[in-house]
């Protein structure tokens, strides 16, 4: 167990913090996994929970998206920090969400909900990513208009370089403002809508494909691509397709 110290905290949405740490010498870890951060607990063991790093690993902080969850154990004491107060890093990173699992392809396909959007903000800003990659498109599930502005600027922050970012809202606003897509990414995908808004076929040769969210959005999404041919490695054999459940 390692004490870190937060070094600036930013209000990205009501409910959204930025949170960066001081990250340890000699603390590694890949873009795509995630760290075991958390806070002690009078008489008891410390309190802990996974977040994806947000960060790249060239970076000399640890940054997280942490959403604030009213009633929660961990979020709103982890929100209420002010720089210069500690948390704690525990063991080593873990997760598979890893590109080079899925070699091969000409188009990486980031897809991700909510706050499943932290392990892409990590591989965008990651040298690595660009290396052997031709294209790159990130497509994002939110709520609402508001949440997908939110959403553009932490992808901007992030990297402001050349890829593709799709934002889709699953609730139209009164005023008819949406994403630049309205539904849900399985749906988006089974009607065709969302390859002909990129440009871009998602087939097993030409595509590798990563998923981040809440457990439903990856089942749906998984039985779509698997219709396809587009799995994940299993027991040696190759795959398209790698994903981590984040809620």
């Amino acid at each position: 167990m390692q004490t870190i110290t937060l070094t600036s905290k930013r209000r990205a949405a009501p409910n959204l913090f930025v949170l960066e740490f001081t990250r340890p010498e000699g603390w590694s870890f890949e873009a795509g996994q995630f760290a075991r951060i958390g806070l002690p607990v009078e008489g008891a063991d410390p309190l802990m929970r996974a977040y994806s790093v947000a960060s790249a690993p060239e970076e000399n902080v640890l940054r997280f998206l942490v959403t604030r969850v009213e009633g929660g154990a961990l979020s709103p004491r982890l929100t209420d920090l002010e720089p210069g107060e500690t948390a704690l890093l525990d063991g080593a990173a873990e997760g598979n969400l890893l590109p080079r699992r899925i070699p091969g392809g000409e188009t990486l396909w980031f897809f991700a909900t909510g706050s499943g959007l932290s392990p892409f903000l990590s591989m965008l800003r990651s040298k690595s990513l660009w290396e052997d990659r031709k294209d790159v498109v990130l497509v994002l599930s939110v709520r609402n208009f508001e949440d997908a502005a939110v959403a553009r600027e932490l992808v901007d922050t992030a990297f402001p370089g050349e890829f593709t970012l799709v934002v889709s809202t699953t609730r139209e606003e009164e005023d008819g403002r949406r994403g630049d897509l309205s539904g849900r990414i399985p749906a988006l995908l089974e009607s065709g809508e969302l390859e002909a808004h990129v440009g871009k076929r998602i087939t097993p040769e030409a595509s590798r494909v990563l998923l981040c969210g809440n457990p439903d959005f990856i089942t749906a999404t998984r039985a779509v691509f698997k219709a396809r041919g587009i799995v994940s490695p299993r027991f040696g054999k190759p795959g398209q397709l790698v994903a981590e459940n984040f809620w």
